[in-house]
């Protein structure tokens, strides 16, 4: 449990690339996801999940970010989003942390190069972004 309530942020790895995202963001992980593909979908969609009874849209991290293509993971972290929730898929949680402990630098939205990654941070040695998805 925060103390004071603070920010606490998952640490998660996606090929070979470690990002974070405030855990008050976070729906849920799901273990041995089955991504099922969409014809037609956006180039960042990945495909949709059967998630509590409705479908969940699984988003490209990689492409959303600009980075490549790498697709898939073992994992799902689901994230709150601001019309519906999505998925984003992992191939590992490194942890939760609490911000102030995670020597976290911000980039005003005006002067990022990727309007989805709000700023760095390092986690146990592990330098990582930081997401920002209040807008998706």
């Amino acid at each position: 449990m925060p103390k004071n309530g603070a920010e606490q942020i998952l640490i998660f790895e996606k090929g070979g690339k470690v990002f974070g995202l405030e855990l008050d963001r976070v729906e849920g992980i799901i273990e041995n996801i089955n991504i099922t593909p969409v014809p037609m979908a956006p180039q960042v969609a990945e495909g949709v999940i059967f998630y509590r009874e409705g479908v969940l849209p699984v988003i490209n991290l990689f492409r959303l970010l600009n980075i490549g293509s790498e697709g898939g993971g073992s994992l799902l972290v689901v994230v709150r989003g601001v019309s519906e929730d999505f998925g984003i898929p992992s191939d590992s949680i490194y942890g939760i942390a609490e911000a102030d402990l995670l020597d976290l630098k911000y980039t005003p939205l005006e002067e990022r190069g990727n309007p989805y990654i709000q700023g760095t941070g390092s986690f146990k040695g592990n330098e990582f972004s930081l997401l920002d998805f209040k807008n998706i």
